[in-house]
């Protein structure tokens, strides 16, 4: 991150060398001299301001502190407070010690040259200047530079130190001014929330349907896990034979949501609970995602050992930030894994990791909380195995990725059956979103069904078939009232098992949301401000559930 940020700062620098490379020494010395003088204030400004801030809120400078500007007496006010002295020493000292060092190698450094013939100097400078690209992105890896790349421990303090205040300062403010008010306001103020109320109504817990309170937990998220591959969900027949098994073994919810079209967004939903946005992802700004509650902080409290097992980086989108967040022990990524192991693209196909975690369970201490995010059905839908469905086409691919990770799932679970620890584990199946494929008709809404299983020696139910109207988000509040622990801190969430909750779900996408009610769902278009598709009969309460939950949400997400 430092790297990062010293090729930000020198993209300036370098582009007056390209265009004048002919410039004499003394006036190069004298342009360089003020252009760095300037970036020389700022990153000590942000370094000292930073100082104050970590201290007083406990978080790095952000553009937070530039909301107190529109109050400039309440903002004068707080700044009374600080040790201006020490912060003033400490500025200037950065200044004038920075300045001396550079000035003399500058200086030194300029003596050695004479002026360049501009076309020769200058294509050579500005492919050095185009160099800067992989410094500034964080290096040649897929996913680009954020605050996650330097995460490295569940101490959070820790994680703090490692982040560069400017890098952080100018990124979030860059983010920030994406977000600066609710786009989605259509109701008086408390209208919406009093619209949603219907939805949050019952209370108690419903009925156990577990051997135990304190069950081992084993979370498999499915990368594009759409209902359209399970034929006892309307789907094609003969892509994942394996889970269709399963789920005549267990509590299978056939009415389940997806809340997102993204897996940064379907990771939010099923660990803390929280609405996908329809032009915003939580996951992308840290500040926000670290005041969500999560299932994993909720189970460590509880005495549960926790893990997170990703065959892929852990640093896209920021999710290794969150991780840390939800307090996993342990964090296994694409560099534990063997190349040889890895696809093209993304990582370590999914029966590694599933050994890997087999192997690690073995000497894991109990009750144990264990997530796996896979991911050999995404795109480039790569899979070490022949193809069951013929064609190189997109849609051939993927089934066969689907196909592919059926099989280790298949695999893995008959495995788990023969360990010590079946007898006392629940595992839960679900995806992390939808897909667009297979197309098997135009209706929007089968892009955000998912399945949903819950099996295991831990299950004490009957299996049966749950076919009551449900979202992701729901799955934290369902899983923590059969574990008898509170799930009041997330709010979007409700019990899918409680038999007075009233079936709905809502997802997002793209600047536009859709609702899904018994005999009846709408897809609406925020740009256009019109439904787009829609079934059954539909009147204009529905229309104003969803702008309510539309903008609760929203503003739940400016809030945090």
């Amino acid at each position: 991150m430092d790297l990062s940020t010293a090729g930000y700062l020198t993209l300036l620098p370098a582009l007056v060398l390209t265009v004048m490379p002919n410039l004499l020494p003394t006036k190069l010395a004298l342009l360089l001299r003020s252009l760095l003088s300037a970036e020389l204030f700022l990153v000590s400004f942000i370094a000292v301001a930073d100082l104050e801030v970590f201290r007083t809120w406990g978080f790095h400078l952000d553009s937070t502190p530039l909301h107190f500007l529109k109050s400039p007496r309440e903002a004068a006010a707080s700044v009374a407070s600080s040790p201006l002295l020490l912060l003033g020493t400490v500025f200037i000292s950065l200044m004038v010690g920075g300045y001396s060092v550079f000035n003399q190698l500058l200086v030194g450094f300029l003596k050695q040259f004479k002026p360049v013939r501009w076309w020769i100097a200058s294509p050579v400078l500005l492919v050095a200047t185009a160099a800067l690209i992989i410094p500034i992105r964080g290096g040649s890896q897929l996913a680009p530079m954020n605050v996650s790349t330097v995460y490295f421990s569940p101490v959070a303090f820790a994680n703090y130190a490692a982040v560069t205040p400017q890098w952080n300062f100018i990124h979030s403010c860059l983010e920030q001014n994406k977000y600066g008010t609710n786009p989605y306001i259509f109701f008086p103020k408390g209208e919406a929330n009093r619209t949603l109320q219907a939805l949050y109504q019952p209370a108690g817990n419903s009925a156990s349907l577990l051997t135990t309170d304190t069950p081992n937990i084993l979370f498999i998220v499915w990368e594009s896990f759409t209902a359209k591959s399970v034929a006892a969900l309307g789907g094609r027949s003969g892509i994942t034979p394996h889970f269709e098994k399963l789920s005549q073994e267990g509590l299978f919810f056939s009415q389940l949501y997806a809340s997102g079209d993204r897996s940064e967004k379907g990771l939010i939903a099923l660990l803390s609970g929280f609405p996908a946005q329809a032009t915003a992802s939580i996951m992308t700004l840290p500040t926000k995602a670290a005041k969500l509650p999560t299932l994993g902080q909720k189970l460590k409290t509880a005495g549960y050992q926790t893990s997170f097992y990703y065959g892929g980086e852990t640093e896209f989108a920021n999710i290794k930030s969150y991780l840390y967040h939800n307090r996993f022990d342990r964090i296994i990524s694409k560099t534990d894994f063997p190349r040889n192991q890895w696809n093209s693209k993304w990582g370590a196909h999914d029966h590694v990791v599933y050994n890997r975690i087999l192997s690690d369970l073995g000497s894991s201490s109990q009750p144990f909380f264990v997530t796996f995010f896979t991911l050999s059905s995404h795109e480039p839908f790569e899979v070490p195995m022949p193809a069951v469905f013929p064609g190189d086409d997109e849609e051939s691919l993927f089934l066969n990725s689907l196909y592919y990770a059926d099989r280790s799932l298949g695999e893995f679970v008959a495995q788990a059956k023969k360990q010590p620890w079946w007898s006392n584990t629940l595992i839960i199946i679900t995806a992390d979103h939808g897909h667009r494929l297979p197309k098997l008709s135009a209706d929007r809404k089968q892009d955000f069904h998912i399945p949903m299983l819950w099996t295991g020696g831990a299950l004490k139910a009957k299996p049966q078939l749950i076919d009551r109207i449900g979202s992701q988000t729901d799955l934290a509040a369902t899983l923590l009232n059969q574990l008898k622990l509170n799930a009041s801190e997330f709010r979007w969430s409700r019990d899918l098992l409680h038999p007075h909750n009233r079936p709905f779900a809502y997802f997002a996408f793209n600047n536009g949301f859709g609702v899904v009610q018994p005999n009846r769902h709408l897809i609406f278009d925020n740009i256009s401000r019109q439904l787009i598709s829609s079934s059954g009969t539909i009147d204009q309460k529905d229309l104003e559930l969803g702008e309510a939950y539309e903008e609760e949400s929203y503003q739940d997400f400016l809030d945090k």
